[in-house]
């Protein structure tokens, strides 16, 4: 057997890098092409707030907490928020009351997130009816569960 001559060996070294950098860059490809289905814009949506324990005068929710759409956490567009005031935190069970809103997000959408508690001053300690963020995979219902109930925010539209 005859020992590789240097050239031959650089040239099969800068061959398999060559095929590396194309595997990596073919994949990176995709996954750019994938995230830019949903690169932002307007943002057609509602929120449903669910508290299978309430039991005060009207069953119904008094949400406070945020609910938006981020960039992996780098940049977010926030959907619905509001304070938690205590006795005072209005009953919301669904955002807007009827229908459909709109916000304009300037950025790649990849989570949707909520973070929502449910007041109950003076009953027991507030509920955590969410707690987290659901991958963003278009248009659809997305349920963000949480140890006492859930928020269920339906993305109608992009664009």
């Amino acid at each position: 057997m005859r020992p590789m001559s240097m050239g031959r060996l650089a040239a099969l070294a800068s061959t398999a890098l060559l095929v590396a950098g194309a595997v990596s860059a073919g994949s990176a490809q995709a996954q750019s092409a994938a995230q830019a289905r949903y690169p932002g814009g307007l943002v057609t949506y509602s929120i449903e707030f669910s508290n299978p324990q309430e039991k005060d005068d009207n069953d119904l929710p008094e949400p406070y907490g945020k609910v938006f759409v981020t960039d992996r956490g780098l940049r977010q567009t926030t959907l619905w928020e509001h304070p938690d005031l205590d006795i005072n935190t209005p009953t919301v069970p669904r955002y807007p009351e009827a229908g459909f809103t709109h916000r304009y997000a300037d950025h790649l959408i990849t989570e949707v997130c909520a973070f929502v508690g449910e007041d109950d001053t003076g009953i027991n300690a507030d509920d955590v009816l969410a707690e987290g963020c659901e991958p963003f995979h278009g248009p659809g219902a997305y349920t963000i569960p949480g140890p006492d109930g859930e928020v269920t925010i339906t993305v109608y539209h992009i664009g």
